[in-house]
């Protein structure tokens, strides 16, 4: 069997795409990936390959552009379409879509097989657990997901499916994962949802990790074959609190496995002392820490991080006596956010001292539950369509009366974080000035700290964003980073294809 994906462009090294690959070739099946965006005859370049089936993985937010893609090829090949990833998973209705012949829900890697496997025979497919499978008829047949697989169990991922495009190939910073899932129950994260969803139909938990060796392997096999002079790992998180035995072991094995700086995603509440020295001692280089709010009672209550402002504190210093560099991720116009609340993340990541911040406005997305707490509190009207609001806008979506003010703390946030408090009056007044280009320029300029952060050098960087942007650009597609561009498009009739942090994060993480 021969299954072909597809995907937009080069903008993510999918870990979850290159696992469906690696475990279907380790069973006999072939398998191959097209860029759109690199691909000008996409129709005459599958026909070439001729595969039995055509996969995309789909992004809340980019899934609109999937599905009109999936319809242009069905208009032309009789081929069955299968859509995995995060948006079928929260959003199963996308079945109903008529170019959509199956999707897949939750992690895809035996699923997958089972479905290559039983097409091969031209055997039935209606009862292959985690997926949802449309009959001719248009009969929609739904199956429970399976029990996740442990990650030792899984063959390699085959990343030298995208390494056939040298821009993806010569990155010298490559994403990994050691492990999947997150305990905590913050609502604006499609984590706890997940998890929920193995809860109820496998009676098992979403959270498992690789071993130390097996994930040092994987670096070793990359660090052997391909350029690679950073590795961040895109776990949810890297170590959690009180839990520090796989960390102890991994600080002893990667200094002298690999040996190459790293960066991972961490909670501040989570670094106490033994923490960070074992961080300097594996080598890490950074953490991204999800700050999102300063505001105690927000964070707590309506988006359910309960880490307390003092831990916050002592975690960032911490890692700052140690060196470690920290980007902090923080969302502005959360449900019910002031003016002076907003200004609380920004003092608080001044305190902090964040060496790099990321900060965008809020979004709601399907399946989080923030969407539910926001219809209560009339944050959003009762009839209010999520997926029409994304089809038309990627604006905020949520009722305030301060939205151009949350969209200037967004583009101004990396400045105004290198001032000390007392600039906090001044900037107050400075963000009620209306939408304008300097703003948003001056906005766009924050991506030169990803840039620091994750230790890429300017020529991979020009090299990658022609790439990924420019070319994409020609291709009739326009997929751009929030960081870059949306800032430099407010009024749009139709939005260009826009990844936020969450879905950058889980563009570049494990599953389909």
């Amino acid at each position: 069997m021969k299954v072909l994906f597809i995907q937009n462009n080069g903008i993510q090294e999918s870990i979850g795409v290159a696992n469906l690959s690696g475990i279907l070739k380790a069973n006999g099946h072939d398998a191959d990936l097209l860029l759109v965006s690199h691909t000008p005859d996409l129709i005459g370049a599958i026909r070439k390959y001729d595969p039995g089936l055509i996969a995309f993985s789909a992004l809340t937010g980019v899934h609109h552009s999937l599905e009109q893609l999936a319809a242009r090829i069905k208009r032309d090949l009789n081929v069955p379409i299968i859509v995995g990833g995060p948006h079928p998973t929260y959003s199963p209705e996308m079945i109903l879509n008529p170019a959509i012949d199956i999707i897949c829900r939750g992690e895809g890697e035996l699923a997958m097989l089972e479905l290559a496997d039983a097409l091969q025979r031209d055997a039935d497919i209606t009862k292959i657990r985690n997926l949802q499978v449309k009959t001719r008829d248009g009969v929609v047949h739904k199956n429970d997901v399976r029990p996740a697989v442990p990650l030792d169990e899984l063959p390699p991922p085959d990343r030298e499916l995208y390494y056939k495009y040298p821009f993806l190939r010569d990155m010298p910073m490559k994403r990994f994962i050691a492990s999947m899932g997150c305990p905590y129950p913050c609502t604006f994260c499609h984590e706890p949802v997940i998890r929920a969803m193995y809860r109820a139909e496998t009676k098992s938990d979403y959270l498992r990790r690789k071993t130390v060796t097996r994930a040092v392997a994987e670096i070793k096999y990359i660090k052997d074959r391909f350029p690679l002079n950073h590795v961040h790992f895109s776990d949810d998180l890297f170590f959690i609190r009180n839990s520090y035995k796989w960390l102890e072991e991994f600080a002893d094995v990667y200094p002298k496995e690999v040996g190459i700086p790293w960066n991972c995603n961490i909670r501040y509440d989570s670094v106490n002392q033994h923490a960070a020295d074992l961080l300097e001692k594996a080598g890490c280089y950074g953490a991204a820490v999800g700050l999102e709010s300063g505001n105690q009672q927000i964070r707590e209550v309506v988006i359910r991080k309960r880490s307390k402002n003092e831990h916050i504190v002592e975690g960032a210093r911490l890692l700052r006596d140690k060196g470690i560099k920290v980007l902090t991720t923080n969302m502005i116009g959360l449900p019910g956010e002031t003016l002076d609340n907003a200004f609380e993340t920004v003092e608080l990541n001044m305190v902090l001292k964040s060496d790099y911040v990321r900060a965008n406005t809020f979004l709601l997305f399907p399946g989080l539950p923030l969407v539910e707490y926001s219809r209560q509190n009339g944050y959003v009207d009762a009839d209010f369509d999520i997926d029409k609001q994304i089809a038309e806008s990627q604006e905020i979506t949520l009722k305030t009366p301060y939205a151009r003010e949350f969209r200037n703390i967004a583009s101004l946030f990396w400045l105004m974080v290198k001032f000390p408090p007392s600039w906090i009056p001044f900037f107050k007044k400075l963000v009620k000035v209306p939408d304008n280009i300097l703003f948003r320029i001056i906005g766009s300029f924050n991506m030169c700290q990803e840039l620091l952060f994750y230790r890429v050098r300017p020529v991979p960087a020009l090299r990658y964003f022609h790439n990924t942007v420019l070319m994409t650009g020609k291709s009739g597609l326009t997929m751009t980073m929030r960081t870059i561009p949306s800032v430099l498009r407010r009024k749009r009739k139709a939005p260009a294809e826009t990844l936020g942090d969450k879905e950058i994060y889980e563009a570049g993480r494990g599953y389909f």
